[in-house]
């Protein structure tokens, strides 16, 4: 009788494992010079800051770039998002200067946080720089 369960159960399992996953529409992240990366799971859009929008008026973010990703390379970018989010250390009430935005959009909720430097945001920055190459 128990073994009639057993792939009820499994199925449950991976539902649960996953539902963060599904739930999760977007990710977007711009860093302290407003260079902007957008992530979905199946893709990463970085979207850079021209000459005519920088601040200083030269810096240029480089090239757009469009790649896609793998449900792992999504996974580890959702946990470090998470991660930052959940923490509240690094964490600002409205942008300044070196400081950078994540937002996180699920299906009926969005979370905002602007965030001073910090070694987690710094591994975000990292991941993002690999991931678009």
């Amino acid at each position: 009788m128990k073994r009639e369960y057993l792939p009820a159960f499994i199925l449950i399992a991976l539902l649960l494992c996953t539902c963060k996953t599904v739930a999760v529409k977007r990710i977007q992240y711009s860093d302290q010079s407003n260079n902007h990366y957008t992530i979905t799971r199946t893709s990463l859009v970085y979207s850079p800051v021209t000459p005519e929008e920088s601040s200083s008026g030269i810096y240029s973010g480089g090239d757009p770039v469009e790649v896609q990703l793998t449900r792992d390379e999504f996974e580890k970018v959702l946990s470090l998002a998470d991660k930052i989010m959940k923490a509240s250390e690094g964490k600002e009430m409205k942008r300044e200067m070196l400081t950078s935005v994540l937002v996180i959009s699920e299906e009926n909720e969005t979370q905002k946080a602007i965030l001073k430097r910090s070694d987690a945001r710094s591994t975000l920055e990292e991941l993002l720089q690999k991931l678009k190459q």
